[in-house]
């Protein structure tokens, strides 16, 4: 990585990979690194494509996205010691995912777990058991990153999760609309995010007031509570 950076970016990786934050408590350190990730890392060498370093920084959105939702208890107790993280659809972070490798919530092991479109996991679970059985494991995510490729089927992937514990995510325009929890935006150069606080509810979620703050828009049963 280069050391030259510009005055307006901040290197946000070293404060994932990092454990302690001296006197200052970990819970602002999470929130000063979802703040600082609001800049699209143009610090990062410029061999790698633009594709990559945006779905880097959404990565570790993603991260820290899970620090700051609760699950139903359930939900954690049939996880193991695991958070499993779902990508389903053709995979646009490649790569840019190995940002997960060895990563721990809460003593939990990050697990990335990929998975083909909707319509093919569909076709193919009708005659083959373990194409079923990915299906099904869609439901057993803690979070499921739903694929630009997934648009038309955002709605039949949500209702099938809706309501097993499972926080949506996507970076798709209308998503929010359709039900996700979680959708991230460009906005001059930035990565934002709205959260749909009526989906998150109703998947038995619970989005901590830190992580609500950061976002964008919060819409909740129905109106949009806007936030600058």
């Amino acid at each position: 990585m280069t050391q030259e950076r510009h005055a307006n970016t901040v290197d946000t990786q070293p404060w994932l990979m990092r454990g302690g934050a001296g006197r200052i408590s970990r819970l602002l350190v999470q929130v000063f690194v979802l703040l600082a990730c609001l800049l699209v890392a143009d610090a990062y060498p410029e061999s790698k494509s633009a594709q990559y370093k945006e779905y880097e920084i959404k990565a570790a959105f993603i991260y820290n996205f899970l620090k700051f939702v609760d699950w139903p208890e359930g939900k954690m107790a049939g996880g193991g010691n695991q958070i499993v993280v779902g990508i389903i659809g053709e995979d646009p972070f490649g790569d840019a995912a190995d940002i997960f490798k060895d990563k721990k919530v809460e003593d939990r092991n990050v697990v990335i777990k990929r998975f083909e479109g909707i319509e093919q996991l569909k076709k193919t679970a009708e005659k083959d058991k373990p194409a079923n059985e990915k299906l099904q494991a869609l439901k057993t995510c803690h979070l499921l990153f739903i694929c630009p490729s997934e648009q038309k089927q955002a709605r039949e992937i949500i209702d099938i999760v809706g309501k097993d514990g499972v926080l949506t995510v996507g970076d798709t325009s209308g998503f929010i609309e359709s039900g996700i929890v979680i959708n991230f935006m460009m906005e001059q150069n930035k990565i934002r995010f709205d959260i749909n606080l009526t989906a998150a509810e109703k998947a038995g979620l619970k989005i901590r007031s830190q992580l609500l703050r950061l976002a964008k828009k919060v819409v909740k049963d129905g109106p949009d509570a806007t936030r600058p």
